[in-house]
């Protein structure tokens, strides 16, 4: 009688079929992003309850979550994870693809940059942190309409719908108002400065006029160096 492999007998660990690897991968992501999204979600209404503590550990959880996808760490047997990681060490370690998940990893930066800076919290430090590295995360998708950025120093492009740019032109304005803001209250008046001229043009570049609140800023920032140089020379 025929044996063992002619047989039908397992060589060995069955394989998944790549089809079937695939949706295993997609079913991941999907639950990874309702988590996140969740967490996002409570930390708004955290935030819309005053409940400042609570929004701002929210959304620190929110991005631990989101780290699983986007920093480098060993995922051990994750390999929808491990095969992700390994995309993004070939374009300098960025997310080179437009996805929800790092739409949403960038939304809950700036959110929990906005939320440290509360009177209830005041950490400036942490606050800059989160939206600098917003900025890092949108470098790809901010250098010209209709590319974007890949290869192992971000030298290269590839074509990329104009509507990413639009997106991510707004993220990137968002991010320079929040950076320019933890500035301003950290007596960084200049690099303030600078951030809300950075946030004024990134609004422009996408069609869209300064909000009024930008100047305010902006003219703030302004006053207070100007004080700032006063007060260095009489001394």
């Amino acid at each position: 009688e025929p044996q063992g492999e002619l047989q039908g007998e397992p060589q060995g660990e069955l394989q998944a079929s790549p089809t079937a690897t695939y949706l295993h991968h997609q079913n991941a992501w999907s639950i990874l992003l309702k988590t996140i999204l969740l967490l996002k979600e409570s930390g708004n209404s955290a935030l819309q309850s005053d409940n400042i503590h609570l929004a701002a550990t929210r959304y620190d959880k929110a991005i631990r979550y989101c780290s699983l996808a986007f920093l480098q760490y060993t995922p051990g047997n994750l390999d929808f994870i491990s095969n992700h990681q390994s995309e993004m060490y070939q374009n300098a370690e960025h997310e080179t693809n437009w996805t929800p998940l790092l739409k949403a990893f960038i939304t809950i930066r700036l959110n929990l940059s906005m939320t440290l800076l509360k009177p209830q919290i005041a950490d400036r430090k942490g606050a800059t942190e989160q939206a600098t590295l917003s900025l890092d995360q949108l470098k790809p998708f901010t250098a010209a309409k209709g590319t974007v950025l890949t290869s192992t120093n971000l030298s290269s492009s590839r074509p990329e719908p104009d509507k990413t740019y639009d997106e991510a032109k707004e993220l990137q304005a968002k991010s320079y108002f929040r950076l320019g803001t933890a500035q301003n209250a950290g007596g960084d008046f200049s690099a303030a400065m600078h951030s809300f001229e950075k946030c004024a043009q990134s609004m422009r570049d996408f069609g869209r006029e300064p909000e009024p609140v930008v100047a305010r800023r902006l003219a703030d920032a302004k006053r207070c160096a100007k004080r700032k140089k006063r007060n260095r020379r009489s001394s």
